[in-house]
């Protein structure tokens, strides 16, 4: 049997997702994480092994056992890019 999604009933299908989590005023963007992605409303679910590592991530992130760097991303209008 297929699992369906516990908010809709959509289908689940594998996929990455990404997981932002403020912390002590920083943002914390963890990237590649595998779950469960609803293909009708996105809801996403990890399973145990990922959430504990998310949250081990968040704690070594509290005790600044890892940093991150600050940066600014700028979407780019292909077309206006190719006009000028």
């Amino acid at each position: 049997m297929t699992p369906q999604c516990p908010i809709c009933k959509g289908q689940l299908k594998n996929d990455k997702i990404r997981e932002e989590v403020w912390v002590e005023g920083k943002l914390l963007v963890i990237d590649n994480l595998p779950a469960k992605v609803c293909v009708h409303c996105g809801e996403s679910i990890v399973d145990y092994p990922t959430m504990k590592k998310i949250e081990n991530i968040i704690e070594k992130f509290k005790h600044k056992e890892i940093a991150g760097t600050k940066f600014t991303a700028y979407e780019i209008d292909a077309k206006a890019a190719a006009l000028a």
